[in-house]
């Protein structure tokens, strides 16, 4: 009974060997009467043919593979042998050009002066820093409000609320990242763990973020203001304020501002206050607000 079952699967794999070996020979024999078949022929014969005067396809699969091992790592073993470094060196932002990045930021911030001066549209604004209950000081800083018109104008209507009206005002630092900032702008909880834009800039189908207005000023070198985005499109009030070099930053956080005077606040402020897993130890109010 056995070998009545497996009979009719023996058939059926004797019948397709055998069809194969028919395919295969009359493939063999088209290829070395009919040259222009190669490109055609060439994907489906399993060996090469006995006429060896024939000549391959032109367009090999290799070349048209855009993931192939050799194309992973973008040529990190031909720069490796330079003496560029290993692959852990050869990063996204390892050879990048923070000179050539702060000019640009220079252009993106020149384009302030294309402003129509009759709209009256505000290109600084201002915040003043408590620390510990001590006389507060100012810092000021620059937007990009011509190339960032939305993203500014949250920033400015948050800068103008007074009171209890969900500004900037009585907000703290709720967070000092050594390696890259202060965090502050939680106009909700005040500890870093919620946001929400001007009610003029939110929408009715998203009342508490607007989307990302673009990345067009980068994070290279201290000073630079820019929007804490929990999610892709999801800017709030939160904000950061840098005190290195923040390359891994460039198109995640929409950077919109940069510190004008004042620097050294920030600095103090950065060196001098004790952090507790990024937290301050000494309360850091934003007991002042504005445009100018």
């Amino acid at each position: 009974k056995q070998q009545k079952r497996h009979q009719p699967l023996t058939i059926i794999t004797t019948s397709i060997m055998a069809m194969n070996n028919l395919l295969r020979t009359s493939a063999t024999r088209l290829w070395t009467r009919h040259p222009r078949l190669v490109p055609v022929l060439s994907s489906h014969i399993p060996y090469p043919p006995q006429n060896r005067n024939v000549q391959p396809a032109t367009t090999s699969l290799r070349s048209m593979a855009t993931g192939t091992r050799g194309a992973r790592g973008h040529g990190w073993l031909g720069k490796y042998r330079a003496g560029m470094g290993g692959r852990h060196l050869q990063g996204r932002w390892h050879y990048r050009d923070v000179e050539e990045l702060k000019a640009l930021n220079d252009e993106v911030f020149s384009m302030n002066e294309s402003l129509n001066k009759a709209d009256n549209i505000p290109t600084e604004a201002y915040l003043e820093l408590s620390v510990g209950g001590e006389a507060p000081r100012r810092v000021v800083i620059e937007l990009a409000s011509a190339a960032l018109p939305k993203t500014t104008e949250n920033f400015r209507l948050l800068c103008q609320e007074k009171g209890e009206e969900g500004g900037y005002e009585s907000t703290s630092v709720h967070k000092i990242e050594k390696t890259v900032g202060l965090c502050l702008g939680d106009v909700v909880s005040d500890d870093g763990s919620g946001g929400r834009c001007h009610p003029k800039i939110g929408t009715y189908q998203n009342p508490f973020s607007f989307e990302d207005e673009g990345f067009f000023v980068s994070h290279a070198g201290p000073g630079i203001v820019s929007m804490m985005s929990p999610g892709v499109h999801r800017n709030d009030s939160r904000f950061l304020i840098t005190t290195a070099d923040a390359a891994q930053l460039d198109g995640r956080f929409v950077a919109f501002g940069r510190v004008k005077d004042g620097m050294d606040v920030i600095n103090e402020i950065h060196t001098g206050v004790f952090t507790k897993r990024g937290r301050p130890t000494v309360e850091i109010k934003v007991v002042g607000c504005g445009v100018q």
